[in-house]
């Protein structure tokens, strides 16, 4: 065999190879179908779909960075720890996760926040996120933690935010518990019977009897009313607001005030001007915001309290508040807001006091 005949037969039998090779079918891997993620409207904006699910879920928050100071002064004598500058950064995450069911809505709700500033926060440590709220819904019945329902019912209404627009709110009481109850709605009217305690957070209650809270409110336009009784304090609290357009303007007019017949820091103006023992059974306010320009906006109140004091019960702790506030939106979810309040008022022990305090912060929402 020669040299010419050994590269013909050797061609051959590369091409009779690479022909059977050629010939074997290539299989490629079939990809995994990819659920994107959906739009639900059903809730409102925000909303979507967890992959696989009906549930609709939304995440929201915001990172602040907030610098201020405060000046306070009781009876002509400057309030330790309230005179000087604060800071704060707070990060605020909520989830929302809602479904239909043949029960109603059935919903979770949690809100997680961190403030830099926080009793537990010690320079050069991290700071430690915490429950703010958290509640479990399934058509009129909730539980879980959140403001008490005797002046922010779970669900919606006038709560206890203030009467004025800022970010401060004017003066009010704030307090959060656990508790069950149930809320009726019925058009623009909502009633609730509520069972919560006033202990503090994960320690024992007093006793074995619940703090019941009843609740009667209605919303009609611009206006708003909310009645809470509270049966351990024997306490009844209302709330009104009302808020309209000022069409020469463009700007926005709200006028509101509340009572209580007891002085408790569940409804009433939390503590005047820092004087021991002295809440608000009744305040009126008026508050006007307006649009300067497509990202600039201001608005100024004024609200008045009328106290009591538990050591003496008559009349009495008389307080004026005024809080402004500049806020600038260049771009979308960014924010920037100055905002300052000026309060001063006499005790019934003749006690004159007086507070000025302001911040700025800038705010990254999502």
């Amino acid at each position: 065999m020669n040299i010419k005949s050994l590269l013909i037969g050797s061609a051959a039998a590369l091409v009779a190879v690479s022909g059977a090779r050629a010939a074997d079918a290539i299989v490629a891997a079939e990809p995994e179908p990819v659920e994107y993620v959906r739009v639900c409207d059903a809730f409102g904006t925000g909303f979507f779909y967890i992959p696989g699910t009906e549930t609709c879920l939304r995440i929201d928050g915001y990172v602040r960075f907030r610098v201020g100071g405060v000046h306070e002064r009781i009876g002509g004598v400057t309030v330790a720890g309230n005179d000087g500058y604060t800071h704060n950064t707070r990060v605020r995450i909520n989830f929302d996760a809602r479904s239909e069911t043949e029960l109603g809505t059935l919903r979770g709700y949690m809100r997680l926040q961190s403030n830099s500033n926080a009793g537990v926060y010690v320079s050069g440590t991290d700071s430690v996120f915490g429950t703010d709220q958290a509640i479990i819904q399934l058509g009129g019945l909730f539980m879980g933690y959140t403001e008490s329902a005797f002046a922010a019912l779970w669900g919606g209404g006038v709560g206890n935010f203030g009467i004025l627009t800022t970010d401060d709110g004017g003066s009010y009481g704030y307090h959060q518990t656990h508790q069950i109850g149930y809320r009726y709605d019925a058009g623009a009217w909502y009633a609730a019977l509520v069972l919560q305690t006033d202990a503090a957070f994960n320690a024992p209650a007093p006793n074995w009897t619940p703090d019941v809270i009843g609740v009667i409110g209605t919303t009609w336009g611009g206006a708003a009313m909310h009645l809470g009784y509270d049966e351990t304090a024997k306490a009844v609290g209302i709330k009104g607001v009302v808020q309209f357009d000022v069409a020469a303007t463009g700007g926005t007019l709200r006028v509101g005030g509340f009572y209580s017949n007891k002085a408790i820091n569940r409804f009433g103006a939390g503590m005047p001007l820092g004087l021991a023992g002295e809440v608000a059974n009744w305040s009126g306010g008026i508050d006007y915001s307006q649009g300067l320009t497509d990202t600039l906006a201001m608005s100024i109140g004024y609200q008045y309290l009328d106290g009591f004091s538990t050591a003496k019960g008559g009349s009495i702790a008389h307080t004026h508040l005024v809080e402004g506030a500049l806020s600038w939106t260049p771009v979308t979810d960014f924010n920037v807001r100055l905002e300052g309040h000026y309060k001063q008022g006499k005790s019934n022990l003749g006690v004159k006091g007086s507070s000025l305090d302001g911040f700025v912060w800038v705010r990254r929402s999502f």
